[in-house]
C-alpha cells in the first residue's frame, strides 16, 4: 500500500489561469463552493491553462468535483516555458461500469462503479518534473449538460512520508450530515435539512524525528482554514481510494507525542470542504 498523500502547498491558487471558452471565469477552480463553479461553452477539446511565477517540481495535478460522463477525457501536460515536457495521454475520468453492464473485451477488468459518489475527481501522478505551467484539455462528447464544469484544481508535489513512517491501522471515516430527524405529533418521521460530509482521522504514530521536521514545515505552509488535498491510499483504485480522497481542511490545530527515542505521534483529523 502506498503512503499518504497530502498536498499542502496548492500552487493552482496563485496561478495565472485563461481558458478556451467560458460561461464563469477559470478563477472559481481557486476557491471552494457551490455557486463558484468554473463552466466551458463547449464539451470538446476544452482547455484550462495555468501559468505559474516560477518553475517548480511537479507531481500531481488533481480535477476536482467535475461533470465529465463516463465517456469523458482528459489529458493533463506539464509545460516548460510553452513546450510539453510530461503528459498523461487522454485518459477516462473514472472507472464508471454499473453492475450488470460490463462489457466482454471491451471495458477493463476490475473496473469500479463510482458514479453514487458525491464528488468525482481525476488524478493525474508524474515522476517529478521542472514545470512553469500545466494545460488540462478536456473532451467529453457525449455530455447531456453540453457545458463541462469543475470544482477545484489541486497543483504541486504531495507529501508523503516512507511506507515505515505511514499512519497507522485505524484511520477512521464518518460520513456527517447536516440532516435531523423529528417526530411530528401524530407519530411521523420528518427529516429537516440536507447537506453531507467526510470526516477522516488517522495517528502518524512512529514518525522519526527528520521526517516529524519536514511534515511540519509543509503542514505548517497551511492552518485550519487552508484547503489541501489528501489521499489516504494513493492510487489502490476503486470505491476505496475514491471515498478516502477529497478536499479538506484540517479540523483544528494539532498536537505532538515524543513517544519513544527518535519518534513522534501526531494523529490529525480533516474535513471535507
Amino acid at each position: 500500500m502506498n503512503p499518504i498523500s497530502i498536498l499542502f502547498d496548492n500552487k493552482h491558487d496563485a496561478a495565472t489561469l485563461t481558458a478556451s471558452s467560458q460561461q464563469s471565469p477559470p478563477e472559481y477552480t481557486q476557491v471552494s463552493g457551490g455557486s463558484h463553479l468554473f463552466r466551458t461553452l463547449g464539451i470538446e477539446n476544452e482547455t484550462l491553462t495555468a501559468y505559474l511565477d516560477s518553475a517548480i517540481y511537479m507531481t500531481k495535478v488533481v480535477i476536482y468535483g467535475h461533470n465529465l460522463s463516463p465517456a469523458g477525457t482528459i489529458n493533463v501536460e506539464l509545460l516548460l516555458n510553452g513546450n510539453a515536457v510530461a503528459e498523461t495521454g487522454f485518459k477516462g475520468v473514472a472507472e464508471l461500469i454499473p453492475l450488470g453492464r460490463f462489457r466482454v473485451g471491451i471495458d477493463p477488468w476490475g473496473g469500479h462503479d463510482l458514479s453514487g459518489l458525491s464528488t468525482v475527481g481525476f488524478e493525474a501522478v508524474f515522476e517529478p518534473t521542472v514545470a512553469n505551467a500545466y494545460r488540462i484539455t478536456f473532451k467529453d462528447p457525449t455530455n447531456e449538460k453540453s457545458y463541462l464544469e469543475i470544482g477545484r484544481v489541486f497543483a504541486g508535489a504531495p507529501w508523503s512520508p516512507p511506507k515505515d513512517m505511514n499512519i497507522s491501522f485505524g484511520v477512521n471515516v464518518q460520513n456527517k450530515t447536516a440532516t435531523r430527524k423529528e417526530r411530528t405529533e401524530g407519530g411521523s418521521l420528518i427529516a429537516i435539512g440536507k447537506g453531507s460530509w467526510r470526516e477522516v482521522t488517522f495517528s502518524f504514530d512512529h514518525l522519526e524525528d527528520n521526517e516529524f521536521e519536514n511534515f511540519i514545515k509543509e503542514m505548517n505552509k497551511t492552518d485550519d482554514t487552508t484547503e489541501v488535498y489528501i489521499s489516504v491510499y494513493p492510487e489502490k483504485g476503486g470505491v476505496i481510494e475514491a471515498i478516502h480522497s477529497f478536499a479538506a481542511m484540517r479540523q483544528d490545530g494539532y498536537g505532538t507525542t515524543h513517544n519513544f527515542y527518535n519518534s513522534r505521534r501526531v494523529p490529525l483529523t480533516y474535513v471535507e470542504v
